[in-house]
C-alpha cells in the first residue's frame, strides 16, 4: 500500500512540474508584456551605464531626444529623469517620507503599463506648460494622507509645492513583488525635476519599435541614430524587447518541443513493431503456404496493423504540427566557423567583463520587469524538465510494478492532470497572474501521458502472455491468432 501511494504522488508531482512551465510559464510572459504597457514588447530600452557615466557625460539631453525623434522619423519615444540624490523624499504638513521619484513625459504610460486608481497621469500639455503636478502611487496616499482619495492635496518635493493629479494602483502581481524596491513612487514632469534638481539626469529612453525579425536590425538602427547625434552606442545598453520576448517564449515552445518529440518518438518504436509483427507473421506463413493464402487467412490481422500504421503515422504529423518551431539564437552567439575555439572563449570573456563592467548599474524598472521574468521562466523551464521529468519517470516505473489497468489507469491520470490544472490555476490567482491556458501545448503534455500509459499497461501485459506462453504448450496456429498492438514488438 505505501509502494502504491508513493508511485501516485511521484507521478502526481511530474505532471504538476511539468504543466507548471505551461501555465504559469505562459502567465509570466503575458503579465511581463502588460507591464510593458501599450506598446507592449514591441520597444528598444536605452539606458545609460551608470558606473562609467558619474558624471553625467553620457546623459541625454531634450535636443538629444528632438535630434534622436529627426533621426529614427519618429515621435514615439519616452524618457526617464532619474535624481542623483540618494535619499530623495516628499512631505505634506504632517509627514515626511522616503520616495522613489522619477520624471517621465505623457507618452510614458504607453510603454510602462500603470493603472490609474483616481485622477489622470501627467497630460501633454501640463509637461510643456512645465506644471507643479505630481502622480503618486496608493501606497504612499494612503501613509501621507490616510486615503487613497488624494487628487487635488498637496506634497512637497526639494522645497516645490506640488499639486497631487492622480494616483497609481499599486499592483500586486508576483513580477511587479520581485521587482519591487519597496519605496512608494512619485511621477512628475521630467522637465520640472530637471530645473529644481541639479544632480537629475535623463538616463534611460523607450522607443517604440516594430518587430524587425532576428537581425538585431532595430539595435542597429539605433545604434547608427545615436552615434549620428553624436554619442557612442557601447556606453549604453540597447535592448530590443521584441527579441527578448521571442527568447522567453522560445523557452516554453523548447519544453513543449522536448516533450512531443518524446512522443514521436514513442509511436515511431511502435511503429516499427508492427512492421515486424507483420513482416514475421507473412514470412513464417509464406513457409508453408502461399502469400495470398496467408494474407487471406490473416486478412484480420494485417488489416489490424494497416490500420494502426496508419493511426501511428497521423499522430506523428499532428505532434509535429503541434510542437514544430522556428528556433532563435542571436547571432553574436554564432561563429562565422563553427570550430573556432578562440570565438567561443573571447565570448565566455566578453559575458564576464560586462558582468563586472555593469557591477553598480541600476536597471530601469522596465529592464527590471524583463530580467526578472526571464529568470522566473527559466527556473520553471530547469525545474520543469529536470524535477519534474526525474518525477515522472520515476513514478511511471514504480506504476509498472503495480496491478493496475489501462482503463484505470488512464482515468487516474486524467484527474491528476486536472487536478493539476486547478491547483495551478488556484496558484497563478494567489500570485495575481494571468490564468493562460495553451491549448496546443495541453494537449501534447496529455498526450505525452496517454502514450506512456499504454506502454506501461501494454509491457505488463505482454510480460504476463510471456510468462504464459512458457507454462502451456503452444500450437503452431497461435502464431496468427495474436492481435496486433504495441506489445507484440518488445
Amino acid at each position: 500500500m505505501r509502494k502504491r501511494k508513493v508511485a501516485w504522488i511521484l507521478t502526481f508531482s511530474g505532471i504538476l512540474l511539468m504543466l507548471s512551465l505551461i501555465v504559469l510559464g505562459n502567465g509570466l510572459v503575458v503579465e511581463s508584456s502588460q507591464l510593458n504597457g501599450d506598446y507592449s514588447m514591441e520597444k528598444v530600452l536605452v539606458s545609460v551605464k551608470n558606473h562609467i557615466d558619474l558624471q553625467g557625460i553620457n546623459a541625454f539631453s531634450i535636443d538629444d531626444i528632438k535630434r534622436l525623434k529627426r533621426e529614427l522619423a519618429t515621435e514615439e519615444i519616452s524618457y526617464t529623469v532619474q535624481s542623483g540624490s540618494i535619499n530623495t523624499s516628499v512631505s505634506n504638513d504632517s509627514s515626511t517620507l522616503p520616495v522613489r521619484l522619477t520624471g517621465v513625459d505623457h507618452m510614458y504610460p504607453l510603454f510602462y503599463g500603470l493603472m490609474i486608481e483616481e485622477g489622470s497621469f501627467i497630460t501633454r500639455q501640463q509637461e510643456e506648460e512645465g506644471a507643479m503636478v505630481a502622480v503618486i502611487d496608493e501606497e504612499l496616499a494612503w501613509k501621507l494622507f490616510k486615503t487613497v482619495n488624494a487628487t487635488g492635496k498637496n506634497i512637497d518635493i526639494f522645497g516645490n509645492v506640488f499639486r497631487i493629479i492622480g494616483v497609481v494602483k499599486k499592483d500586486d502581481t508576483l513580477i511587479e513583488k520581485v521587482t519591487d524596491e519597496g519605496l512608494p513612487k512619485v511621477y512628475i514632469p521630467s522637465e520640472v525635476i530637471l530645473d529644481i534638481d541639479s544632480t537629475s539626469r535623463i538616463t534611460a529612453l523607450q522607443i517604440k519599435t516594430d518587430n524587425a525579425g532576428r537581425l538585431d536590425e532595430n539595435v542597429t538602427n539605433v545604434s547608427t541614430a545615436l552615434r549620428q547625434i553624436g554619442q557612442n552606442p557601447s556606453n549604453y545598453n540597447i535592448i530590443d524587447f521584441n527579441l527578448r520576448y521571442e527568447l522567453m517564449e522560445q523557452l516554453l515552445l523548447l519544453f513543449v518541443f522536448i516533450i512531443g518529440m518524446i512522443s514521436i518518438f514513442i509511436l515511431m518504436v511502435h511503429a516499427k513493431n508492427l512492421i515486424i509483427k507483420l513482416y514475421s507473421l507473412i514470412r513464417d506463413g509464406c513457409k508453408t503456404d502461399y502469400l495470398t493464402n496467408v494474407i487471406k487467412y490473416h486478412r484480420r490481422i494485417i488489416a489490424t496493423c494497416f490500420f494502426e500504421m496508419t493511426g501511428v503515422s497521423l499522430g506523428i504529423i499532428l505532434f509535429w504540427l503541434g510542437i514544430r518551431f522556428s528556433p532563435y539564437i542571436p547571432s553574436h552567439y554564432i561563429p562565422d566557423e563553427l570550430i573556432n575555439i578562440s570565438y567561443y572563449l573571447d565570448l565566455i570573456k566578453s559575458v564576464i567583463q560586462g558582468g563586472i563592467q555593469d557591477m553598480g548599474y541600476v536597471p530601469p524598472q522596465s529592464e527590471l520587469i524583463l530580467n526578472a521574468t526571464n529568470i522566473m521562466v527559466s527556473l520553471l523551464f530547469w525545474i520543469s524538465i529536470v524535477l519534474g521529468s526525474l518525477l515522472l519517470y520515476t513514478g511511471f516505473r514504480e506504476i509498472k510494478t503495480l496491478n493496475v489497468d489501462s482503463n484505470r489507469l488512464t482515468l487516474i491520470f486524467a484527474l491528476f492532470f486536472l487536478l493539476s490544472l486547478g491547483m495551478l490555476a488556484v496558484v497563478a490567482f494567489m500570485i495575481k497572474l494571468p490564468f493562460i491556458l495553451d491549448v496546443k501545448s495541453i494537449l501534447v503534455a496529455w498526450a505525452f501521458i496517454f502514450l506512456n500509459i499504454l506502454q506501461i499497461t501494454n509491457r505488463k501485459e505482454s510480460d504476463v502472455k510471456n510468462v504464459e506462453k512458457n507454462n502451456v504448450s503452444i500450437n503452431g496456429s497461435d502464431d496468427y491468432s495474436e492481435p496486433c498492438s504495441l506489445r507484440d514488438g518488445e
